[in-house]
């Protein structure tokens, strides 16, 4: 059994872990070029019957068979280079053009934000959620689970200027994820929470400890709308941690 990568585990093993996963190779599909051959064929068939039932003639219902061949033969490959041609073009249009619909990077101003776009296509609700970790490959990975969860997740290595930005505008948020170990360890803990909550109100906050510091943080952090999760965790632990927090009462953004 292969064991996935966890938020906070050390890159080897991570590293040595997706190096035993396998990927099948896909069947294989009649080309194009076989699958244009052989309906040339056919048209070319049906022109001769014709060419003989016509002109009455096998010399010239074979010109006219061959013409019609050669014919389809060249429509159909036109056609396919302007079909590659239009996507191509469709697919550098996607890099450089901000839509949900598909899961991107997008750099944003300041600098220090990373956003996601959820993964999930035509989300009749989206949540958006704060992130404040540093911009690590852990902390991106983090985002990249939450973007599958149909989030929209914003990554902010400024703590400062996260928190500034949710309290000035706190109803465009659904969730404030902390990681405890970049804003100074679990001592400010207390401190932050209560600076955030009088701005905040009672967005819900998910804190990302070490385990050794989660049953401390634990005991003495509010139990309502908070919730502490040991470092380092699955995907699937993220995704039961949201459903504690119960993000779809959450406020949302539309």
């Amino acid at each position: 059994m292969i064991s996935k990568p966890r938020y906070g585990a050390p890159y080897e093993t991570a590293k040595s872990n997706r190096s035993h996963v396998s990927y099948g190779e896909g069947k294989s599909k009649p080309s194009f070029a076989v699958l244009v051959l052989m309906l040339s064929v056919v048209v070319a068939a049906f022109a001769f019957a014709a060419g003989v039932i016509s002109v009455g003639s096998v010399w010239w219902a074979v010109l006219i068979a061959y013409a019609s061949q050669l014919s389809f033969v060249l429509l159909m490959v036109g056609g396919y280079f302007v079909l590659q041609t239009d996507r191509r073009s469709a697919g550098h249009r996607d890099l450089t053009v901000p839509d949900a619909s598909y899961d991107r990077l997008i750099d944003t101003d300041p600098a220090v934000w990373i956003s996601y776009q959820p993964k999930q296509e035509r989300l009749n609700r989206v949540r958006r959620v704060a992130v404040s970790a540093a911009s690590d490959r852990d902390s991106r990975k983090c985002c990249e689970w939450l973007a599958e969860y149909g989030c929209e997740v914003h990554l902010c290595s400024d703590h400062d200027t996260l928190v500034g930005d949710l309290t000035a505008r706190p109803k465009r948020w659904s969730l404030l994820i902390i990681d405890v170990d970049h804003i100074g360890g679990p001592e400010t803990i207390l401190r932050e929470l209560e600076y955030i909550r009088s701005g905040l109100g009672n967005l819900p906050i998910l804190f990302l400890s070490g385990r050794p510091e989660q049953e401390v943080l634990g005991a003495v952090i509010p139990r309502a709308q908070n919730l502490v999760v040991a470092k380092p965790f699955f995907r699937k632990s993220l995704f039961a941690a949201l459903e504690k927090l119960n993000l779809k009462t959450a406020r949302d953004h539309h």
